[in-house]
C-alpha cells in the first residue's frame, strides 16, 4: 500500500494532474530519485500510456528551464533523452517520456566481465553526439573551473572528513588539506593537463542511462550540462556506482580529474550515509576504492590518502 503523500506534495499533485488532464492523483506513484529535489511520480494518461509527473521545489526554476532547453538540444544533436510531453514552470511541474525502470547499472549488474566492458563501450559512445550540442546549450551553466572543483572539495572536507563540524580538522591538517585540495583543483581543471573543454553531462554514471524498450540508452538527470574536461564523464561513468565492476583503467585518464571527481563524490555519499539513506554505501564504498587504487604512489595527490576514511 502507498503511503500518503505530504500534504503540500498532495495539493501540487492534484494541481498538476489537473493541469495536464491526468488521473486523479491518489493513482500516482512515486518513483526513487536520487540526490536532487525533484520529485517523480509515475502515472496512466488517459489513453493508458505510462507517463512520468516531474514536481520541482519551486515554480519557475532555473533547473527546469535548463532541463527543457538541453534536452531539446541534446535531442538534436542525437542524443536519446525524455520527450518533454508538457510544461508548466509556473507551477514547477512538467510531463515527461516514462522510460522504464531499466538502467545501466542494473545491466551492469547481471552482466559478466566482457559483457560489462562492451555496456560500457556502448555508454561511453554517446559522448561523442552529447559534444556536439550547441556552445549556447552548454553554456547555460558555468564551466568547470578550479574555483567550482574547489568547492566540491570543500563539500567532501564537511561531510566525508569534518562529519558535518563533528570532528574538525585540527589546524595542521586543515593546512595540509587546503593545499592539496587546492592543487588537485587547479590541475583537474587545467586545459594544458587535461584537454580542451567540451560540453559535460556532469553525472554521466550508469544509474543516469535507461535502457529503453526499443533497445536504445537514454540519457536522463541532463540539465546541469557544462564545459569540462575531456575525460570527466567518462571517468565518471567507468569508476563510479555499478561502472566500477568492470575492470579499470585509470592510467588512460587524467589522474587529477578522476581523483577529484572520485573525491567530490565521496563526499556527497557520506552526506548521504549521514542521513540514513543506506544504499548508498556501495558507492561509497566504491569511490573510497578508486582513489586508493588510482592515487600515484608518490604522485603530487598521495598525501590525500591520509585523509582517507576507511
Amino acid at each position: 500500500m502507498t503511503a500518503p503523500f505530504p500534504a503540500e506534495e498532495s495539493v501540487r499533485l492534484t494541481a498538476a494532474c489537473s493541469r495536464f488532464g491526468l488521473p486523479a492523483a491518489g493513482a500516482a506513484r512515486p518513483l526513487a530519485g536520487d540526490v536532487g529535489q525533484r520529485r517523480y511520480f509515475r502515472l496512466e494518461s488517459k489513453g493508458g500510456a505510462p507517463v512520468v509527473l516531474v514536481l520541482y521545489p519551486a515554480p519557475s526554476s532555473p533547473a527546469q528551464e535548463r532541463w527543457a532547453a538541453i534536452g531539446k538540444t541534446l535531442s538534436e544533436a542525437g542524443v536519446r533523452v525524455p520527450a518533454l510531453l508538457d510544461d508548466d514552470p509556473a507551477s514547477g511541474s512538467a510531463l515527461v517520456e516514462d522510460l522504464g525502470d531499466r538502467d545501466l547499472a542494473e545491466q551492469l549488474r547481471g552482466a559478466d566481465a566482457g559483457e560489462r566492458e562492451r555496456l560500457l563501450d556502448e555508454a561511453e559512445e554517446i559522448l561523442t553526439p552529447l559534444r556536439r550540442v550547441a556552445r549556447s546549450a552548454a553554456s547555460l551553466n558555468p564551466p568547470f573551473d578550479a574555483g567550482f572543483f574547489g568547492s566540491e572539495l570543500a563539500h567532501t572536507r564537511r561531510w566525508a572528513l569534518e562529519r558535518d563540524g563533528r570532528t574538525p580538522l585540527p589546524p595542521d591538517r586543515s593546512d595540509l588539506w587546503e593545499g592539496l585540495a587546492l592543487q588537485l583543483a587547479r590541475d583537474a581543471a587545467d586545459p594544458a593537463l587535461g584537454g580542451d573543454a567540451v560540453p559535460t553531462h556532469r553525472d554521466f554514471h550508469a544509474n543516469n542511462l535507461m535502457r529503453t524498450a526499443d533497445g536504445a540508452l537514454a540519457v536522463i538527470d541532463f540539465q546541469d550540462l557544462r564545459f569540462g574536461p575531456p575525460d570527466y564523464d567518462p571517468v565518471s561513468l567507468r569508476f563510479e556506482r555499478a561502472g566500477s565492476l568492470a575492470q579499470a583503467h585509470g592510467e588512460s585518464y587524467s589522474e587529477a580529474v578522476l581523483l577529484q571527481r572520485a573525491w567530490k563524490v565521496l563526499g556527497t555519499f557520506e552526506k548521504m550515509l549521514s542521513l540514513e539513506r543506506e544504499i548508498y554505501r556501495p558507492h561509497r564504498d566504491a569511490a573510497v576504492r578508486a582513489i586508493r587504487l588510482w592515487t600515484r604512489p608518490g604522485g603530487p595527490y598521495s598525501p590525500l590518502l591520509t585523509f582517507l576514511p576507511g
